[in-house]
């Protein structure tokens, strides 16, 4: 669908992601509305702006010249269903005895929080469910591209 109000870079088609093009931008004074893995969208709304495809394009071109450390951005698949069944339902996991640990060492466990980064804001685990090695590995590849996705530390419950 072609929205005449928002331009989306493809930053990852140049081996940059999203999120560092949104932190360059930001420091040069131009703000994106959503940086994701292989994109950054700006929203440009009502208002006529001034020669903004030139500031845009000017700071693009200084980001593919400056940036040194480009990379393949390596996309994979979530290791998990879509629909999952969790252990005991999220309220009674929300309301159970919990304690924190670090990410890592919540294999196995039973999670006592949601976790639901945005964008896209859909959850990737929510209360209840049991904590397994391959979501952990991913979410931590993640975390490559988004620093913010995933806290270092997890509520679990007590056994």
């Amino acid at each position: 669908m072609l929205d005449p109000l928002k331009i989306i870079l493809n930053t990852g088609k140049f081996g940059i992601d999203g999120f560092t093009a949104d932190q360059f931008f930001y420091k040069n004074g131009l703000i994106a509305e959503l940086p994701e893995v292989m994109t950054l969208t700006f929203c440009l709304g009502f208002a006529k702006q001034n020669d903004f495809v030139n500031i845009l394009s000017k700071l693009w071109n200084e980001l593919l010249l400056d940036k040194p450390n480009k990379y393949k951005i390596k996309l994979s698949k979530p290791p998990f269903k879509l629909v999952q069944t969790p252990e005991i339902t999220p309220f009674e996991a929300w309301r159970r005895k919990s304690h924190k640990v670090p990410f890592e060492q919540s294999i196995g466990k039973i999670s006592a929080e949601i976790i639901c980064p945005y964008p896209p804001g859909i959850p990737l685990l929510i209360p209840g469910e049991k904590i397994d090695k391959d979501r952990v590995n991913w979410l931590i590849e993640q975390k490559f591209y988004n620093h913010d996705l995933v806290n270092s530390y997890i509520k679990v419950l007590k056994i």
